[in-house]
């Protein structure tokens, strides 16, 4: 196992050099007075967890407890496979599970940990019968054995599935029954002294499916610092990207009683056209697009939305939503002067806009970067109480170093990738992130002949302080 300390001397001055070469292409004049008062953490150690298989993206998992840690990826000959450590130790344990990735950008791989500590891992599904494995032991990745089903009802048409913890501990897990434009979001429970699942609600989260009205709805989610869940997502007509509309937000602390950003009461299960949890109603065809939005909550948990839609001329923008006495006002906060084409269920679309909030000050300034499919970036600073630009200095402090999304090669048409710590170690003031490379992915119906056996990216965990 490789392992390796990251002095930072040789990088703090690259950074510095990229940093002003990119500002001279953003939008804020005095950015550059900013960008010297960011508070960086560091990358203070680097393991080698795998060699990983490439050649179709799709997201791995990590979530540590306490001294354990542990990882759900697909290995260089696409098997999932379970991975763990003390925290004290380079040595992996591993275990391949009998489950081959298939050639599908949708089919990633979720870990989750119940409160007695068993291991539960279930992924590589796209409108495909559940594949889910549970240890037999808590804590033990080597006693892992297919079970491939739950409660038994609505498993044989899985996508999206996703472990996660509420704020009692209670493990839960959420997934899509059915298909794009026919599909409902359900969630179960595990019930680790009955060694069983139940369905949690009684109703799908959302319910896309009626008569003359099939579509689907995506989503995402961020807990709050009292745990509570904030939710948003976007409905979609078809498997076509450019018919993804109607942006919307609630918020819960239990998944089962939920209100809207005014504080309102709403019920479940939420449709396309509810106006009491909309932020933004823009339709099909309107530029909005089911992986180009994003939630952030300023340090007092309240909730700010962006995303990408077309403006008046039609070209892309970025637009952020806040709440003002329990209504959302929108903005535009870019000035792009290009069209983002849609194509079909996305896999051969450019880059378009992308954004990313890094931070807030604590005089309430919101720093985002942004890029574009033209080469231009750079950052946006913005007035939160306003959501207008601002110029001058602010001090934000970032959750992670910025060189975290240095590219590992040169190796042409590979994207970064990573996957964020679920949980939390018993280290004072450390974050961990996986971090590989992989090409851009690819649906089903695009697949090769014959699968090719590479490019093989190295895996690696970074511990940041």
């Amino acid at each position: 196992m490789k392992r390796y300390v990251i002095y930072g001397l040789v990088g703090v001055l690259f950074l510095l050099w990229n940093s002003c070469k990119h500002q001279a292409k953003t939008e804020v004049v005095s950015s550059e007075l900013i960008e010297e008062n960011i508070k960086e953490p560091t990358i203070v150690e680097q393991i080698t967890v795998d060699s990983v298989w490439t050649a179709n993206g799709v997201a791995f998992d990590l979530k540590t407890v306490g001294n354990q840690q542990y990882v759900a990826y697909f290995d260089r000959d696409r098997m999932m496979t379970v991975a763990s450590r003390q925290l004290d130790s380079d040595e992996w344990v591993k275990k391949t599970l009998p489950n081959q990735l298939i050639w599908d950008s949708h089919n990633y791989v979720s870990l989750g940990i119940d409160e007695m500590g068993y291991i539960h891992v279930s992924g590589n599904m796209h409108v495909d019968p559940l594949a889910y494995f549970k240890s037999e032991k808590p804590w033990d990745i080597k006693t892992m054995v297919a079970l491939n089903t739950m409660v038994g009802d609505d498993e044989t048409r899985v996508t999206y599935p996703k472990f996660f913890n509420d704020k009692s501990g209670k493990l839960l897990f959420s997934y899509r029954s059915g298909s794009c434009g026919n599909g409902n979001i359900l969630i179960n429970q595990f019930l680790p002294e009955e060694q069983q699942w139940k369905r949690y609600l009684n109703k799908p989260l959302f319910e896309g499916v009626e008569k003359d009205d099939d579509r689907a709805a995506y989503h995402k989610w961020i807990k709050d610092s009292k745990g509570d869940f904030h939710f948003l997502w976007m409905w979609r007509w078809t498997p076509k990207v450019e018919t993804s509309h109607n942006l919307a937000y609630a918020k819960t602390s239990d998944l089962v009683n939920w209100v809207n950003g005014a504080g309102e009461t709403v019920e479940l299960p939420f449709k396309p056209e509810d106006e009491a949890v909309m932020v933004d109603a823009t339709p099909s065809k309107g530029g909005l697009h089911n992986s180009r939005y994003k939630l952030f909550l300023t340090p007092q948990d309240e909730p700010i939305v962006g995303y990408i839609k077309y403006d008046e001329q039609g070209l892309t923008q970025l637009y952020l939503a806040k709440l003002v006495e329990g209504k959302w006002i929108s903005k535009q906060i870019s000035n792009w002067d290009f069209r983002w084409q849609f194509i079909d269920g996305g896999a051969f679309m450019t880059i378009g806009g992308k954004f990313d909030f890094v931070g807030v000050s604590n005089d309430n300034i919101l720093a985002i970067d942004w890029e574009t499919e033209k080469g231009e970036s750079g950052r946006y600073t913005i007035d939160l109480e306003t959501l207008e630009h601002l110029s001058g200095t602010a001090e934000i402090k970032l959750k992670y170093p910025k060189d975290l999304k240095r590219p590992l090669t040169k190796r042409e048409g590979m994207l970064l990738r990573m996957a964020y710590d679920k949980g939390k170690s018993n280290q004072e003031n450390i974050k961990y992130v996986l971090k590989w490379e992989a090409k851009h992915g690819g649906f089903r119906q695009h697949a090769p002949e014959v699968i090719p056996e590479g490019p093989i990216s190295e895996l690696i965990l970074l511990k940041i302080q």
